[in-house]
């Protein structure tokens, strides 16, 4: 909306109500035939619980009912009453047939339908299509708060994330392990996870297998300033897998709330993320290889396998490594906890009680726009330079780690020896 094309005693503010309620009145007055009262959209309609519809708050705190599920279609007529359509009208007639323009009665009778569009939507979208059963799928899938779903699926993945992806089949291999964590976890049982779909990029960049090129010293500072761009650059992505994401299905009318921009935001926020918690589990995983190199050593002393001195250097910098292994697990288990505790559940539960308290659309809509932003900021993932060094201590963290696993093999002896100094 330009303001150029507006009069000048019509302020920006009155003109974007009167467009919204415009719209919005258009929503209610006409809604989707795929839509079915009571668990719109999803996938089990059965055992869906049927949710009174005059009961004002959140939806976590609604009632259920004993009565049989009973799907039925909605019409306008019960989206927006007729009272209330008729009201509206009153008001427009009011405005239309009086002899003067009156600046203040106009913007009185705009904000009043602006509020009844907007009390309505609520109702809609809130109510009637279970927008906190999205919102909680969304933190469940993309901001990993089913921790047991994604352990288990880096678990099942890891052996094939440490070979390149094939770029004709990387997303449909990744589905079987993606598919296979849903059945192992409860994510099986959620009415919401069929909505969830694993996406892998088209490659336009060569991709790098996990465990190559790790003499390629990481990237740990760059040009100051500027947002993460939502496409990793080939420097600072761990390897070809570090383009995945996820697409959430939404239908009617939750296409108003979870917009485009919405789920690219959720989605960037899924891919740090996920980076983070393969690093832990990596570096999880790492220390069992040392431990298990350590005792084969002590047993190999014992033994008189191998010449004492040697065997003890290899100790002498095992033990070298632990403590690099430590620090580095330090610092990824503090950040993990810092982002999903004191960033996302606190987040989310300001949310939780906005949700509450609201029963406007378009204040809901802000308070879900703060919240994202809340994430990305308190994530550092609007500061490029902060960004970038996380990002780089990451893949540094990956290559130690492989690189600890492949130390019998590895060609080059100081390999180890200067990623540990590093």
């Amino acid at each position: 909306m330009s303001e150029d094309m507006l009069p000048d005693y019509i302020h920006m503010r009155v003109a974007e109500s009167i467009l919204f309620a415009g719209k919005a009145i258009r929503v209610l007055r006409n809604p989707s035939n795929a839509f079915w009262c009571q668990g719109a959209g999803n996938q089990s309609h059965s055992n869906m619980p049927r949710l009174p519809l005059n009961v004002k708050g959140n939806a976590r705190n609604f009632p259920l009912q004993k009565e049989p599920f009973v799907a039925t279609k909605l019409t306008g007529e019960e989206l927006l009453l007729q009272s209330e359509a008729d009201k509206i009208e009153a008001m427009l007639l009011d405005l239309k047939e009086s002899s003067e323009f009156h600046k203040r009665s106009f913007e009185s009778a705009v904000d009043s339908i602006r509020a009844i569009a907007a009390s309505h939507l609520w109702q809609l979208v809130v109510v009637r299509a279970d927008l906190n059963g999205h919102l909680k799928a969304l933190k469940d899938y993309f901001l990993l708060a089913k921790g047991d779903f994604f352990q288990c699926f880096l678990e099942e993945s890891r052996h094939l994330m440490r070979l390149p992806p094939r770029q004709s089949t990387a997303e449909a291999d990744l589905m079987i392990p993606f598919q296979l964590a849903a059945t192992k976890t409860t994510s099986e049982e959620d009415r919401y996870f069929s909505r969830v779909s694993l996406r892998m990029p088209s490659f336009g960049v060569k991709v790098k297998s996990a465990q190559g090129d790790l003499k390629e010293k990481p990237i740990i500072d760059g040009n100051p300033g500027g947002a993460l761009s939502s496409n990793l650059s080939l420097d600072m992505s761990l390897d070809g897998w570090d383009g995945v994401s996820l697409e959430y299905y939404i239908d009617w009318p939750l296409q108003l709330f979870f917009t485009q921009e919405v789920l690219s935001k959720y989605c960037r926020v899924f891919q740090y993320l996920l980076r983070l918690k393969r690093t832990q589990m990596e570096l999880e995983k790492s220390w069992a290889s040392l431990m298990h190199q350590d005792h084969a050593d002590f047993a190999n002393i014992r033994n008189a396998q191998f010449d004492g001195s040697i065997s003890l250097q290899r100790r002498q910098r095992f033990r070298r490594m632990w403590r690099v292994r430590e620090h580095m697990a330090f610092l990824i288990r503090n950040l993990q906890f810092y982002i999903q505790v004191d960033v996302i559940e606190s987040q989310w539960n300001i949310l939780q009680d906005h949700i509450q308290d609201s029963h406007d659309f378009t204040e809901l809509v802000g308070f879900h726009q703060e919240y994202l932003s809340a994430l990305i900021s308190q994530s550092f993932l609007d500061i490029g330079s902060v960004s970038r060094i996380l990002d780089g201590i990451m893949k540094l963290c990956l290559q130690f780690c492989w690189s600890t696993e492949n130390q019998d093999s590895s060609s080059d002896p100081s390999e180890l020896e200067h990623l540990t100094e590093v």
